[in-house]
């Protein structure tokens, strides 16, 4: 008789808190020099949003995303991720906590000695209880959404751009995370290819809205009317645009 599959989930539930926001930033010094040390950096990311933080390069905008996932911790302030100091977590929690969370790194992220196809497997493969056929039809659902079905065989370097980013965005919406944090994700996209990607980031397997947190120096204005919240970073703070 097969033993019980654990719910990796289960595990990740465990340290968040309960009706607490996806995302908070308190109060963080982005710079290591400030001009304005006292101005911090302070934003909520509510529940089934979309929220883009943009800046230029000496902002500190770079930095929030694995501030978001726990891959470095800020000079000064905190992040909160469902109620949960991510910075502080000790690594095999953090690791398990993760499994909650989609990250798009800055440009890809790919392994070059995998096909598309088997990146986009691996959290299934190695961060989730579910058993083969169920990773094999994941992966093909996520191929097929992403459009990648006549190159989920090539391998990074032999694909362009366009589909490196779809694949990747595939692999960190393999585990259907509640929250989804994008660096830059539309660098060398078509308007049109990055309205397709972010239609498709913000809605989870059930058709309910997905907390969505992304970064960018900039932004097409196309993609703008599907972002609930754009703010500028600018002298340590966050200022929002109008919509």
């Amino acid at each position: 008789m097969n033993e019980p599959r654990s719910s990796f989930l289960v595990q990740a539930y465990a340290f968040g808190v309960e009706g607490a926001a996806p995302l908070v930033f308190e109060a963080l010094d982005l710079r290591d020099q400030p001009d304005h040390p006292a101005n911090r950096f302070t934003l909520s990311v509510e529940p089934g949003t979309v929220v883009a933080a943009v800046g230029d390069e000496d902002s500190g905008v770079g930095d929030l995303g694995r501030y978001a996932m726990g891959l470095a911790r800020p000079l000064k302030g905190r992040v909160l991720v469902f109620g949960a100091a991510i910075g502080g977590l000790p690594y095999y929690d953090l690791l398990v906590f993760r499994r909650r969370l989609g990250y798009l790194q800055l440009g890809d992220g790919l392994l070059q000695n995998l096909s598309l196809k088997d990146n986009i497997a691996l959290p299934l493969r190695y961060a989730s209880d579910h058993r083969l056929s169920e990773v094999e039809g994941r992966v093909a659902q996520l191929v097929e959404a992403m459009h990648l079905g006549a190159v989920a065989h090539l391998r990074p370097a032999q694909s362009n751009e366009e589909d490196r980013r779809r694949a990747a965005l595939a692999r960190a919406l393999a585990l259907d995370p509640e929250l989804l944090v994008l660096e830059a994700p539309f660098d060398g996209l078509t308007g049109r290819a990055a309205i397709e990607i972010l239609e498709h980031a913000a809605r989870r397997l059930d058709g309910t809205p997905r907390t969505v947190f992304l970064t960018a120096q900039d932004l097409h204005t196309s993609v703008r009317r599907l972002i609930a919240r754009v703010v500028r970073v600018q002298d340590g703070l966050a200022q929002d645009e109008p919509s």
